[in-house]
């Protein structure tokens, strides 16, 4: 199983966590895309690990390239996850899911509907998640859920409509 992580690599979206986790799942796949100031950090972490992948920085093309083949995607942030350009992307790939329960996340998506949540900074419980994910029903279900809380919810008609519509109440009062 192939799990990706794509972001800067800095402590804001805990990349260190991720590879924690990596070292202890050898027969499983995983992916970081992204550079920062914890590169060597992590580095040090993969240093000796064949299943861990350190990309370093790649384009847009290549991150999509990346999600299209990943059965999941993890996001990691101890802060804020929701608004995230990674996390749509995801979503909209019909990825399964592991984020972080940080910020106002569990307010839009619901875990084990459109995500499952874990604790941040919790390599046990992001190890719990991913073997979860073994499940290829429970990954594309997530993935649907996910991608469909996008289209209904973030989609550029929706977002749109709301705009239309917060413009005609504000001129009408």
């Amino acid at each position: 199983m192939k799990v990706l992580f794509a972001a800067r690599l800095v402590n804001f979206k805990d990349p260190v966590t991720f590879i924690q986790a990596a070292r202890k799942l050898p027969s499983y796949e995983f992916h970081v895309a992204g550079d920062g100031k914890l590169m060597s950090d992590c580095k040090k972490l993969a240093f000796g690990y064949e299943n861990i992948h350190l990309l370093g920085w790649v384009s847009q093309n290549i991150v999509n390239d990346l999600m299209n083949e990943a059965d999941v995607f993890c996001q990691l942030s101890p802060i804020e996850n929701l608004w995230a350009t990674t996390l749509i992307s995801a979503m909209k790939h019909k990825k399964a899911i592991v984020c972080t329960d940080v910020g106002c996340v569990r307010q839009y998506l619901v875990d084990g509907q459109h995500v499952l949540l874990i604790p941040p900074k919790d390599d046990a419980k992001l190890i719990h998640a991913i073997i979860k994910l073994e499940n290829a029903e429970l990954r594309r279900m997530l993935g649907e859920n996910a991608c469909n809380f996008v289209e209904a919810n973030l989609s550029l008609g929706e977002c749109a409509e709301r705009i239309h519509e917060l413009l005609i109440r504000e001129t009408e009062s």
